[in-house]
């Protein structure tokens, strides 16, 4: 599976409790750019997962992943029983609400349709295959975009029974994304409601035991360490990340990383 999923927005979880949801505006008269997508000849004949697969990997440059979406759904639709194509689905459009901005506007109508796609995919994966790490991995992710955008503290808890169900069967899957997930909920998650900052930074060492050089988990740990007021450990783990190079493909992501590590060494700084 590609790598690096980073679903949680700043205001995930603090907001949950109020259990209201966000108004989605109408589609714009063009539609959206998932509804237009058409697949040449060729392009159905293509072998949908490693093809599939790159393309998300290259989800930095535009319109990669709605050309992965639209050759997932077509073969998807010719072949529902197969596992992996409707977990490489649900993860395409985990990837795709990751883009998206839910203070835009804009951004809502399709932050909804990858995220209700995204869990259909998901769960059509579970039930085809219960021990599927992966396909419990992206329900998690799914459920945790529906959970940012519904403001909604049982969608979170179940993200929650999902990533401990994929840390069970594939730990590895992200980069050790069940494990740093479950890390970013705890964290982010009030104490009254199940939170933990101690629980979020065990969850955070466990996911760089599966995968020691993800620069997100070394950043949110850090986060993490300052909140237990463990400044020089957080340090540590800033002047990592910050001196960490970019991975090809991914410059944009790992360079607001960066940026945020130094910008939180700046404020240790002062402390």
């Amino acid at each position: 599976m590609v790598t690096g999923m980073r679903v949680l927005t700043s205001s995930f979880i603090l907001v949950l409790a109020l259990g209201c949801a966000s108004s989605t505006p109408a589609a714009p008269p063009g539609g959206y750019s998932w509804q237009q997508k058409e697949l040449s000849d060729a392009e159905k004949k293509t072998d949908p997962i490693p093809t599939a697969t790159r393309l998300i990997d290259e989800r930095e440059s535009p319109g990669k992943l709605d050309q992965a979406i639209a050759l997932l759904q077509y073969h998807v639709d010719q072949h529902p029983d197969n596992v992996a194509l409707q977990t490489l689905l649900a993860e395409a459009h985990a990837r795709s609400a990751e883009m998206l901005d839910l203070a835009k506007t804009e951004d809502r109508a399709p932050h909804q349709h990858h995220r209700t796609e995204g869990m259909k995919h998901a769960e059509e994966a579970v039930k085809l295959d219960p021990n599927s790490g992966a396909a419990h991995y992206w329900l998690a992710a799914n459920q945790l975009h529906a959970a940012d955008a519904e403001r909604s503290l049982g969608r979170a808890k179940d993200a929650l029974k999902q990533l401990d169900l994929a840390d069970q069967l594939a730990p590895k899957v992200d980069e050790g994304g069940p494990a740093r997930m479950r890390g970013k909920v705890l964290a982010d998650m009030p104490g009254l409601f199940g939170g933990s900052t101690s629980k979020a930074i065990a969850s955070y060492r466990r996911s760089l035991e599966m995968a020691p050089d993800c620069i997100t988990t070394h950043l949110w740990l850090g986060q993490a360490y300052v909140d237990a007021k463990k400044n020089d450990l957080a340090r540590k783990e800033f002047e990592w990340v910050a001196a960490v190079k970019p991975r090809p493909r991914h410059e944009k992501g790992d360079g607001e990383d960066k940026q945020k590590a130094q910008e939180l060494l700046k404020k240790l700084e002062t402390k």
